[in-house]
């Protein structure tokens, strides 16, 4: 089933690239884009998760992620403090595990408790999974949209197994078709948490070493409006040359 998927949406992908801007899309169209942005391939991405609270007190970790195609591996540490935290991710998001470094305690996170939101922040364990939306979610395009001067289309995502999200609402530019927006409602329909796309240069390293500054979504900013804190993900390096061996991901070695 998973390579039917993979298939249908390497069709849609090539149809998209095909399409000048002002061509109209599918709501399918449209998801895969915004999947895309936040595929940044096999290897080691490295960058900063700060939280930022509503009183103006901040953490921040360094964040290193190791992905093979369908598992990831997600570390977290401090400076001065060293390794916190790690997340393990297994068939594309199915199956999470949370390591508590400091207190040795291993979290299988299921159903609902993905919806739980990781050492506070205002990302839920189920947003940095790596789950592909498009695999999720039912997308319905419902109009343009005008902020600030610029059109977006609206796209409404419907959860295809509802947990705690009840819809999601994903703004993607007319003009360039990135996706710059995604608002988040819980069971009740209501709004409480959006994240906003920046883009810039990523520093890629492609896997025969060769570097160059790739222009993707960079800054990840997740506002809790529940909380008042803002969760910024920044990726900063890829290197695609970092082949993770698959011990890595294996349940059994978090505790090391």
């Amino acid at each position: 089933m998973r390579k039917l998927w993979n298939l249908f949406f390497l069709i849609s992908f090539v149809s998209l690239e095909a399409q000048a801007p002002d061509t109209s899309l599918s709501a399918q169209e449209l998801l895969a884009r915004l999947d895309r942005e936040m595929d940044y391939g096999k290897g080691l991405v490295k960058g900063t998760y700060v939280l930022i609270r509503r009183n103006g007190t901040s953490e921040t970790w360094r964040i290193n992620r190791f992905f093979n195609g369908e598992d990831a591996l997600l570390l977290f540490d401090r400076k001065g403090r060293g390794l916190e935290s790690k997340l393990l991710t297994k068939d594309e998001g199915e199956n999470v595990f949370f390591f508590n470094v400091l207190s040795a305690k291993l979290f299988r996170k299921t159903d609902d408790e993905k919806y739980e939101s990781l050492m506070g922040t205002g990302f839920f364990y189920v947003d940095l999974s790596g789950y592909s939306y498009q695999a999720n979610y039912n997308p319905l395009v419902n109009g343009d949209l005008e902020i600030g001067g610029e059109m977006y289309y609206r796209v409404s995502l419907k959860p295809i197994l509802p947990y705690f999200y009840k819809k999601l609402v994903l703004l993607v530019g007319k003009k360039d078709l990135k996706p710059y927006r995604v608002d988040f409602h819980d069971r009740d329909g209501i709004l409480f948490k959006t994240l906003n796309l920046k883009y810039g240069p990523v520093k890629i390293k492609d896997a025969a070493g060769k570097v160059e500054d790739v222009q993707k979504a960079s800054r990840l900013e997740m506002l809790d409006l529940n909380t008042g804190s803002i969760t910024v993900w920044e990726i900063q390096e890829v290197d695609k040359t970092v082949n993770p061996d698959a011990s890595l991901f294996n349940v059994d070695n978090l505790s090391r």
